[in-house]
Parts: structure tokens; C-alpha cells; sequence
């Protein structure tokens, strides 16, 4: 018997019920990808809310600085970077190692602090973590942590969320207005959180609980000034720890 290969037709409809089904595969395939980083990023931010607890417990209440700065080692919450370039776990990873809970898995933008090995997320700065600066021998900003004991309402004090503003990385989180630890700070803008998984930004809170927020748009006064991509958590500093904000 002759074997009869395919018809030029039979290849086509092949063809095309391959094109059919790709169409179909890939966008679930990209839902699924996009569920897995939300998944990961979500447990990353409840990991390190964990860290900071076990921080807590050893020093006397109080939460980690945002930053340490005495013109050589940057100590960070995330990082503790030499002058000679080498980088190690911050402060509250000191005694686990960071890893890579730090990455963001949605997040790939550039780091724009001293090499820093993994990046997307930011600690809030506003109401949480103090800083102390020396520049030249001279002190600059001196503001010491929170305790916890002064957050009133845990389950709205953002403490980590997906930092990311207009020129790319973020590490300190700040609210839209001044807050407690940040009163005199300027370029707030630089401090907002990067919408970036499926429209949603995520953020974990001081008790412990993530969440997922949508953008609220500019406060007022920040037309014009915020990346694409990126806001506040509120158009008040309600989502960061004042307990007399209206949202």
C-alpha cells in the first residue's frame, strides 16, 4: 500500500489549531506566572515583618533603625554596607542572612544604593524607623526608632510594602504627610510604593497581616510629581500609623 502524507489543508488546520491553542496557553501561563510572584512576594513581606518581631523582642521594644550613617559603613534595615563595597545582612537579618527575601519578584529595576544585591522592597521611615546621619563629623539627622508601644492601630501602620518610585528603587517608605519621625523631610514622592503586581501594590502591616491595595491616586500637592506605576498607600497618612488620619 502507498502511504499518502499530509494534504497542504490538513497542514494548515494543524497549524492553525496549534496557533489556536497558544493563544490560549500563554496568557494562562502569564496569569500563572503572575499569581507565583504574588504569592512569593506576599510571603516575603511576612517574613520579614517576622524578623523585625524577633528585633523587637531583643531590644527592649523598639523597631530597627531605618538607617545608621557615619560617613564609612551604611547601616541599613536591609543592608550594612563597608566602605570598601562589602555588603551584609542588615539589621534585622543580622543573625538569619537576607537571602534573597529582599527581591521583589516583580521587581526589576535598578539599584540606585551603593550595589545593593537584592531590592523592591521599602521599611516605613515616617512612622517606624528612625535615622541617625553624620556628615563630615557633623550630625545631621538624629531620630530614634518607634517603639511599639506607639503604634495605636497595628493593623493599619504599614511596616514593608513594594517600594519603587520614579527613578526606580526605594527603600524608605514615607507618607504623604509628614509624619512623626519625617516632619522636616522634603521629596516625599520619593518614598511611594510601586503598583506592580496586576495594578496592586502590596504591604505588610505591623501586626503581621499583608494586604493588597490598589492605587488611591495624588494626595494633594503631587500632581505631576509621581512616577507612573506608583503612589501612596492613602491620600492621608492613615495606612502608615496616624491614628487621627480620615480614611
Amino acid at each position: 500500500m502507498k502511504r499518502r502524507g499530509f494534504t497542504l489543508i490538513e497542514l494548515l488546520v494543524v497549524m492553525a489549531v496549534i496557533l489556536l491553542l497558544s493563544a490560549i496557553a500563554v496568557p494562562m501561563i502569564g496569569r500563572a506566572l503572575e499569581r507565583a510572584k504574588t504569592t512569593q512576594c506576599m510571603a516575603n513581606l511576612r517574613a520579614m515583618s517576622q524578623g523585625v518581631g524577633v528585633f523587637l523582642v531583643e531590644n527592649q521594644g523598639r523597631f530597627p533603625p531605618a538607617l545608621v550613617s557615619d560617613g564609612g559603613t551604611q547601616k541599613g534595615w536591609d543592608f550594612f554596607i563597608h566602605e570598601t563595597g562589602k555588603v551584609e545582612p542588615g539589621w534585622i537579618w543580622q543573625e538569619y542572612g537576607a537571602d534573597n527575601l529582599l527581591q521583589c519578584p516583580s521587581f526589576r529595576g535598578a539599584d540606585n544604593w551603593r550595589e545593593e544585591p537584592y531590592t523592591g522592597y521599602n521599611y516605613n521611615a515616617s512612622y517606624l524607623g528612625g535615622m541617625f546621619i553624620v556628615v563630615r563629623g557633623q550630625v545631621v539627622r538624629d531620630v530614634a526608632s518607634a517603639r511599639i508601644t506607639q503604634v495605636t492601630n497595628p493593623g493599619r501602620t504599614a511596616m514593608f510594602g513594594d517600594g519603587e518610585f520614579i527613578s526606580g528603587a526605594n527603600k524608605f517608605m514615607r507618607s504623604p504627610l509628614p509624619g512623626p519621625l519625617d516632619s522636616d523631610f522634603v521629596g516625599r514622592e520619593g518614598g511611594t510604593q510601586g503598583f506592580r503586581h496586576g495594578g496592586h501594590t502590596h504591604v505588610v502591616y505591623v501586626d503581621g497581616r499583608v494586604d493588597r491595595r490598589r492605587p488611591v491616586g495624588s494626595p494633594p500637592g503631587f500632581q505631576g510629581q509621581i512616577g507612573e506605576g506608583t503612589g501612596f498607600l492613602s491620600l492621608d497618612n492613615s495606612r502608615y500609623g496616624d491614628p487621627a488620619s480620615s480614611e
